[in-house]
């Protein structure tokens, strides 16, 4: 099973595009999937106080589940003020938790490594950016990309399973521009074991 992990509340967004491409190579080529549409179930992603004890929601239950079982996880998701949208940030928070996808080994004194649990699955990003590569990539040195790798999917899954696809100046390029980013996530979502 296949699994996306999808934030954006715009049904006539890019990324809502995006969605659609991935969805239909999946059905073409007969692959189930699931599709976590975090605006469309007006996901809450506050963390309460008993979430932060280890206390999880049947929904948190679910979506972990979820995960377990499926092979290969899909996060599609734009880029605002250089990081993935609130509601993605408090589903990251609230799902991949201790005990779940990670926990830590101690090495010495107060001093540990995580152990990531999810190490068997692929996980791929499609993200998207207003601004064009140069700048993000050269002033701002990539932070969104490289928060989300090192500071998020680094913990939970092996990071030579995890590929980012970074889709740049969304609402300025051209039409012929965008077919080619879809015609890339119809590729990636094709050649996926």
């Amino acid at each position: 099973m296949e699994l996306i992990i999808y934030a954006h509340p715009d049904k006539k967004s890019f990324n809502h595009a995006i969605l659609e491409t991935a969805k239909a190579t999946l059905e073409k080529q007969n692959k189930e999937y699931r599709v976590i549409d975090l605006y469309e179930i007006n996901y809450n992603p506050v963390l309460s106080y008993d979430e932060l004890k280890g206390k999880n929601s049947e929904q948190t239950i679910g979506f972990q589940k979820m995960m377990k079982e499926a092979k290969n996880i899909i996060f599609i998701f734009p880029v605002w003020w250089f990081r993935a949208p609130a509601i993605l940030e408090g589903f990251c928070d609230k799902t991949f938790t201790i005990g779940f996808s990670y926990r830590f080994k101690k090495i010495i004194g107060m001093y540990g490594i995580p152990v990531r649990l999810l190490k068997d699955k692929n996980v791929t990003a499609f993200i998207t950016h207003g601004a064009p590569a140069l700048p993000v990539k050269t002033l701002y040195v990539n932070a969104v990309k490289y928060r989300f790798l090192l500071g998020f999917l680094s913990f939970n899954f092996k990071l030579t399973r995890c590929r980012i696809y970074q889709f740049w100046a969304v609402p300025f390029v051209s039409k012929e521009k965008r077919e080619k980013y879809l015609g890339k996530t119809q590729k990636i979502v094709s050649r996926m074991n």
